[in-house]
């Protein structure tokens, strides 16, 4: 089996609580492999080329999930418009998060704000439920943008749409931000203690035009609601992430998986990351010396992942690390960042 194992948002730990993880087996895997690969794009880029979606000028996730969700996106040019808080604050604004408690009431009478505005400049708000919103045009877009998780809690201007048609959506974005910014809905909101609609953050545009890689992954493995989707509208489906090595290998035979666990909490690192070692990282170091099986550790972090190759060891290799003391996760994965 040619397995990829994802753990989210490791990246996003801090180094002083990763110092106190004991994960001996994960750090013995991380200290067989070469130099990783940056995937600056992040887990995004991970999930798509896991289901063999090809980058266009983004990463075109918006068609596919309006696939998923019921909707025929045709040929025309979609993005998801996610409503959003922005805190705006005396030099520069952040992306507080997502808004998902809107009712039907409240995200009808926002698309018909944006609807009567952006009509005449072609953009369609296409609905899917309270808050999940997408936008449709006619001709495609030469755009770039970051997906939300990416953007929450950093400077905005860094995460703003680029690439040759960008100015004209800073400025549409900047339209909705005046349009939003005195709404009714969200006086009523602000009055009774819930975060605003403030903003529509862009993202994921492209057409619908699926294209595989030569080797697809087989059989993909999660819970994340991102990746769960993009495989269903792929046609590729997706069963609930197994708990440990040894359940992903009494599953039904697959030449090739991708395995997404669930994102790590501050609050339980330690347990989860300690679990991760005994459940996968220890068995998975047997299959490699075994050459049972060939693995891709990824770890993400909100904006960025890094993809490394652990590397079967030797006999004396294996002799020699039976008595010697385990190297620590966090040096090791930061000297795996510099490089």
């Amino acid at each position: 089996m040619q397995l990829t194992l994802v753990l989210p948002n490791l990246l996003d730990t801090a180094p002083a609580a990763l110092a106190a993880v004991e994960a001996p087996a994960l750090a013995r895997l991380l200290s067989t492999a070469a130099d990783p690969i940056l995937e600056p794009d992040g887990p995004l880029a991970i999930a798509c080329a896991g289901v063999g979606v090809a980058k266009q000028y983004d990463w075109p996730v918006a068609p596919l999930l309006a696939r998923a969700a019921g909707i025929d996106p045709g040929s025309r040019y979609w993005l998801c418009a996610d409503p959003v808080t922005l805190e705006v604050g005396r030099d520069e604004g952040r992306l507080a998060g997502i808004v998902s408690d809107l009712d039907a009431g409240e995200s009808a009478a926002l698309l018909f704000t944006l609807r009567a505005h952006f009509a005449s400049d072609g953009m369609e708000f296409v609905e899917r439920g309270p808050g999940h919103w997408w936008v449709a045009l006619a001709a495609a877009q030469q755009l770039e943008t970051s997906p939300p998780d990416a953007a929450i809690g950093k400077p905005l201007i860094a995460h703003l749409p680029r690439g040759p048609d960008a100015a004209r959506w800073r400025r549409w974005q900047s339209e909705m931000q005046m349009l939003l910014f005195e709404h009714p809905v969200n006086r009523s909101r602000e009055s009774g203690g819930r975060l605003p609609v403030n903003y529509v953050w862009m993202w994921g545009g492209g057409t619908l035009r699926v294209a595989r890689p030569a080797t697809p992954v087989a059989a993909v493995f999660t819970q994340a609601p991102l990746l769960r989707d993009l495989a269903r509208a792929v046609g590729a489906g997706a069963a609930p992430a197994p708990g440990s090595f040894a359940s992903l290998l009494a599953a039904p035979p697959t030449p090739s998986a991708l395995v997404w666990l669930d994102r790590l909490e501050a609050t339980t690192l330690q347990e989860q990351l300690a679990a991760f070692d005994s459940d996968w990282a220890a068995p998975l170091e047997r299959a490699l010396d075994n050459r049972e099986i060939d693995a891709r550790l990824v770890f993400s972090g909100a904006g960025t992942a890094l993809s490394f190759t652990p590397r079967a060891t030797g006999a004396m290799q294996r002799l020699r690390r039976r008595w010697s003391r385990p190297p620590s996760l966090s040096p090791l994965l930061a000297a795996q960042a510099d490089a």
